[in-house]
């Protein structure tokens, strides 16, 4: 069984989403088993993974710092970016004592794993549809501090022995491999989690998400009064909770996150990059909110309006009770029913032959055990 590390912001959920659907594929390919370093939830792992892993829930990228999850703290943010960089030889030293023996590395958007894979003598992988220097350029002109760690970024992102972007890309960049978007692949039906969130298939569901950063407000008595069902994941504690036409889930809730968005009719959310795909995939109405101070947001929100059934949420809406009127109209989108490509397996054929090329002579990557 092949070793392969991984090296994951923990930014919101994306980006392990979008790792997990990539190792998932991979794991249908051939017999592979992971080392992760990111500080990403253990139960997100958990429920995205059927193949063998081991987390090691070490800090290893900044991003940005959230005030709630369509707001982002650009003090707070120089700040932690201060102190972790440039990357203490320590931390470097010790991420490729964990990645020595694999054969590669994927790095979905943290540079500490481009620089443990190269002290460590591996392949590395940068899997990105947008890399942190290219976000923080955005933001310099208001905020200098910003200015030296783009610099050093940018340096530490160029090391990547392989590139892959994923669409939508933000800032097409030649490189090894482009795909279109990656998601995490459904396992359940959709009359099996309706049954699960015990609502019936005449029900019109609309799932509310903000890619997992908490923080949003919702108008839950306006919503309570409509005859849509709302479905609002991480609003819950440790158990689902049921109220009229609301319901309230954990963060784990025990429902694979691409299986809930196809059990609905609609999604509303922010504009971030494994919901798009995931919706993509399911191919039903998508409510987006742009996030006008993200670089991210537009290119994606661009996607959205040319490949999607969607239409916009303007976020001062969001941010009351406005938008409420628009989840009818929304609802009454024709959902797409053609087939979409899933980037996941494209990137999985990628990395395998990289694979490949790693073995020694006459070597099968069959015979490199775990």
């Amino acid at each position: 069984m092949i070793r392969v590390g991984c090296c994951i912001t923990p930014h919101g959920f994306g980006h392990a989403a979008r790792a997990c659907a990539v190792m998932e594929a991979l794991s249908e390919l051939i017999p592979v088993c992971f080392d992760i370093v990111s500080t990403a939830p253990e139960w997100f792992f958990a429920e995205s993974l059927t193949v063998p892993y081991t987390l090691h829930p070490i800090s290893c990228d900044v991003g940005l710092v959230q005030r709630n999850s369509l707001e982002e703290d650009l003090g707070q943010t120089i700040d932690a970016l201060d102190r972790f960089y440039p990357l203490e030889q320590n931390l470097v030293d010790r991420v490729a004592a964990i990645f020595k023996d694999t054969t590669l590395v994927i790095c979905d958007i943290a540079p500490l794993g481009i620089a443990a894979a190269r002290l460590a003598g591996v392949a590395s992988v940068l899997v990105e549809n947008f890399t942190w220097d290219w976000i923080y350029q955005s933001y310099v002109r208001q905020r200098p501090g910003f200015a030296s760690h783009i610099s050093y970024l940018q340096q530490l992102y160029r090391e990547a022995d392989y590139h892959l972007q994923a669409a939508p890309v933000c800032s097409p960049l030649p490189c090894d491999l482009v795909t279109s978007p990656i998601a995490r692949q459904r396992r359940q039906s959709r009359t099996a989690v309706r049954a699960h969130l015990q609502a019936a298939e005449t029900d019109t569901l609309v799932l509310v998400t903000m890619g997992g950063i908490p923080g949003t407000e919702l108008p839950l008595r306006q919503m309570a009064a409509m005859q849509q069902c709302f479905i609002l994941p991480g609003l819950a504690g440790e158990k689902p909770v049921i109220r009229g036409n609301l319901h309230f889930l954990p963060p784990d809730s025990g429902i694979f996150h691409p299986d809930l968005v196809a059990a609905c009719d609609a999604v509303i959310g922010k504009v971030g990059y494994s919901t798009l795909a995931e919706v993509y995939q399911a191919g039903i109405p998508f409510g987006y909110i742009q996030r006008p101070g993200f670089r991210e947001s537009s290119p994606l929100a661009a996607f959205i309006t040319r490949e999607m059934v969607s239409m916009e949420i303007p976020r001062e809406q969001f941010q009351g009770s406005r938008w409420l009127d628009t989840v009818s109209e929304l609802c009454r989108l024709v959902p797409d029913k053609d087939r979409k490509e899933n980037g996941a397996r494209a990137a999985a054929d990628f990395i395998v032959d990289l694979l490949n090329r790693a073995s020694k002579p006459h070597e099968s990557i069959d015979s490199i055990y775990c």
